[in-house]
């Protein structure tokens, strides 16, 4: 039977899920289809290809559909899609980070984003910007939330108790350590698009 691209694209999630993003390889998508390395590079050539239509891949499976009226809110709900869908695969943030496909599918979700903050009044420039801003904190956020950390509370602790770092003791282990990801994300967004 002839691989289709969906094949590998399928059995590149499925490597990645059990091998992580370093180990990523299409000699590992040949041995999880039980192929020929061949039959993986005649749909995808190479590991950059198959990382960016992975990417593009994930980006796509965000669902544009079903949007509140307001403008800011609707940019909030795609951001939070966009972020679950990361956060559905292992290492998903970084396999996006830095790759830019420029495919429909990817430019989708861009053009949601753009088109509900200019309706929302902010100038072109801004618009454009902004929807930076949000990707790169949804990608920053999730790359920190799916990279084991073993001792960042004690570190941050030993430093903190130190004294030599008072504005960060005046806010507290609890705000700048223990805050959950959901929570930062979510204030991330409102103080970004300026919403209560």
């Amino acid at each position: 039977m002839r691989l289709t691209h969906d094949d590998v694209v399928e059995a590149a999630f499925a490597t990645l899920e059990e091998e992580g993003l370093e180990r990523l390889s299409l000699r590992g998508v040949a041995r999880t289809l039980g192929a020929h390395l061949n039959s993986v590079t005649w749909q995808v050539k190479t590991k950059q290809t198959l990382i960016d239509t992975m990417a593009d891949t994930i980006i796509g499976s965000v669902d544009t559909d079903d949007l509140p009226t307001n403008p800011a809110q609707r940019v909030r709900v795609i951001a939070t899609r966009y972020r679950a869908a990361l956060l559905a695969h292992r290492d998903g943030g970084r396999l996006v980070a830095g790759t830019f496909t420029g495919t429909g599918r990817t430019l989708r979700v861009a053009e949601v984003i753009v088109a509900s903050l200019l309706e929302a009044g902010y100038p072109e420039p801004d618009a454009a910007r902004l929807c930076w801003s949000i990707v790169y904190l949804t990608l920053g956020l999730t790359q920190e939330q799916q990279t084991p950390n073993d001792q960042p509370r004690g570190q941050f602790s030993e430093l903190h108790d130190t004294g030599a770092y008072p504005a960060l003791a005046k806010v507290g282990i609890g705000t700048m350590i223990d805050d959950s990801f959901d929570a930062r994300f979510d204030y991330g967004i409102a103080r970004l698009l300026h919403i209560a």
